[in-house]
């Protein structure tokens, strides 16, 4: 398994609802659906919501208003797709 410790999100962009592409410090990217997630009372409700996405402040996780956040481990660990 990979050690994400050092890494941080350089940038990211949503496909889609419930799917987030992001571009990490070492050149690697991670594209997954994240809809497993979606049982989480914060999870972004609707495309209005899911489109408020920002990095976080220590570049690890991708955060919503709403409360919700993703770290980028774990959006690596259910990549459909990736390329490093």
């Amino acid at each position: 398994m990979r050690n994400f410790i050092l890494l941080r999100i350089k940038s990211f962009e949503l496909i889609k609802y419930n799917i987030i592409k992001i571009n990490l410090s070492d050149d690697s990217v991670y594209t997954a659906d994240i809809s497993s997630f979606q049982s989480v009372y914060c999870y972004p409700k609707n495309e209005a919501e899911w489109l408020q996405a920002f990095v976080g402040e220590f570049k690890t996780a991708i955060e919503w208003p709403c409360g919700f956040d993703i770290h980028l481990d774990q959006i690596a660990n259910i990549a459909i797709k990736q390329s490093a």
